[in-house]
């Protein structure tokens, strides 16, 4: 409830801050010093030995703070350089304004804000405290799309630089890695927290991408004759719409086959019947002829007008004209421009790539788990990155129980939307998940390095402090792997720029981790 209470207390006076009310930034130059190193205006200037400053790195869903800052000392001024990152984009907050409050039992003893950041991330605040004792710091940020607050509890209120100094001594340099914020912020960087859920057992294997059968037209020819190409530039691989002319088939000239010649002929058959309809039609009702001879006269004429009306649709002017009869892409061409084909003759086979199948082949030993098989990830040699068949909406669709002679693997088939543009045809290295281990701890596989055969991570352990750890792995499913030891829940391990990082630990000039302001 406390907390709640002082929450609502910062994001109003955010508010207040944001109108322009209670702004009072302060003109600090910026600059980090770390032993040598400074990422700030005043690289150089010497820094005077003091207390060990206080150092905080804090998590939330939407934001992480990382602030170093002097043990606070009553009477003297202790300046903040307060780093806030975006947790959605791990890029560095741009925009907004920020707030520090130093406060005991909800009430505000000390408040500073900053109405924009000094530098991209970095908000520059200072606090002054009265009196000694334990208080709290909460730190608020209030961006176009978010507001965040975040709170440190138990801070101690010194009398006197002395007193900090007996509490907060300097500590050694240590080995962690240092890997500046402004660095992270500048690369493609992401942490994950280290944390026990589900993962599969898996079957390791390849397989290629196929199109469903009933999404692919084969196209045949109405009629005899010699095709034509309506587009030049009809070609396999070429997208077509439904409906769209892909050939005209011309039989003029053919003696067998000459359809314009069938054309004229039905054509005369047609007015020939229908006249003699209408003619029988008008002696029917003057009762000169009888309804018998009505009837085979009006079928003569019907059979006529079938035949005319079959030869009709799809002719134009120079042959009969043949269309897609789907939306899709051609997937091969069964004919040559000015090829003569007969009637039924295959022209054309247009695929529909909505939807596909990933067909596995699995070696018979694992026939008696096959059954087991739940779900799938995979990956072509066009991804980057081993995906999961349920991001394409797919499922199981079967697996194979009979082998035919001669057959070696037994396919297990997974139907997917094609969401992505895969291609049918492509071969994929396959992960088929079997039954689930549960509470595994699990990271990402992004997340390891190898090194002379051992595979390590890196794990943030502060807000510009890395450390290497090596890690034993179990169960891979192809997106995240099981660490059997060497990492602990809760940690947080670098999924994305861990190569940044090894290279910065093999800097010769690796800065020394501490914040001066």
């Amino acid at each position: 409830m406390k907390d709640i209470f002082i929450a609502a207390m910062l994001l109003a006076a955010l508010m207040v801050l944001a109108i322009g009310c209670h702004s009072h930034d302060h003109p600090h130059p910026h600059g980090h010093s770390h032993g040598g190193h400074s990422h700030g205006d005043n690289a150089h200037a010497h820094e005077p030995e003091g207390p060990e400053p206080l150092s905080f790195t804090v998590w939330t869903d939407l934001t992480e703070l990382f602030v170093e800052f002097p043990p606070l000392v009553v009477g003297s001024e202790s300046r903040f350089a307060a780093h806030f990152t975006e947790m959605e984009t791990f890029r560095s907050i741009d925009f907004g304004q920020a707030m520090v409050c130093l406060y005991k039992d909800m009430k505000e003893v000390s408040l500073d804000t900053a109405s924009s950041p000094s530098s991209p991330g970095i908000f520059r605040l200072g606090l002054t405290p009265e009196h000694t004792g334990n208080f709290d710091l909460a730190f608020a940020v209030a961006t176009p799309h978010f507001e965040d607050t975040i709170f440190i509890k138990n801070v101690t209120v010194f009398p006197d630089e002395e007193a900090a100094m007996a509490a907060n001594p300097p500590k050694p340099e240590g080995d962690e890695i240092s890997f500046l914020k402004e660095q992270a912020w500048k690369v493609e960087f992401a942490i994950e927290k280290v944390q026990y859920k589900d993962i599969h057992d898996v079957i390791r294997t390849s397989g290629e991408i196929r199109p469903v059968k009933g999404e692919e037209k084969i196209i045949a020819a109405k009629s005899s004759g010699i095709v034509f190409f309506r587009d030049k530039n009809l070609q396999e691989g070429k997208e077509v719409r439904a409906g769209q002319g892909l050939f005209t088939i011309s039989s003029k000239g053919l003696v067998k086959a000459n359809l314009e010649e069938k054309f004229r002929v039905a054509k005369a058959r047609v007015e020939q019947a229908k006249a003699d309809f209408e003619r029988v039609e008008k002696l029917l009702g003057q009762q000169i002829i009888g309804q018998k001879e009505y009837e085979k006269r009006k079928a003569d004429f019907a059979v006529a007008e079938a035949e005319f009306q079959t030869l009709t649709n799809g002719y134009n002017t120079g042959g009969q004209s043949v269309t897609a009869s789907m939306a899709g892409i051609v997937k091969e061409l069964l004919v040559s421009d000015g090829q003569f084909v007969e009637e039924g003759m295959p022209l054309i086979k247009i695929t529909n790539n909505r939807r596909l199948l990933l067909q596995a082949e699995v070696s018979q030993k694992y026939l008696p788990v096959l059954p087991t098989v739940q779900s799938a990830n995979f990956k072509t040699p066009c991804q980057e990155t081993v995906q999961s068949i349920e991001d394409y909406n797919g499922k199981v669709v079967s697996y194979g129980k009979l082998l035919d002679q001669g057959q070696n693997f037994v396919p297990v088939l997974f139907e997917l939307d094609n969401v992505h543009d895969l291609i049918a045809g492509t071969f994929a290295e396959l992960f088929l998940l079997t039954r689930p281990v549960p509470n595994a701890l699990v990271v990402p596989k992004t997340a390891l390095m190898q090194d002379y055969g051992s595979n390590y991570v890196y794990v943030q352990t502060a807000g510009e402090s890395f450390e290497k750890k090596e890690v034993k792995l179990g169960i891979d499913d192809g997106v995240n792997v099981q660490v059997l030891s060497g990492l602990a829940e809760g940690e947080w391990v670098v999924t994305k720029g861990a190569y940044q990082i090894k290279m910065a630990s093999m800097s010769s000039a690796i800065p020394a981790h501490g914040h001066t302001h």
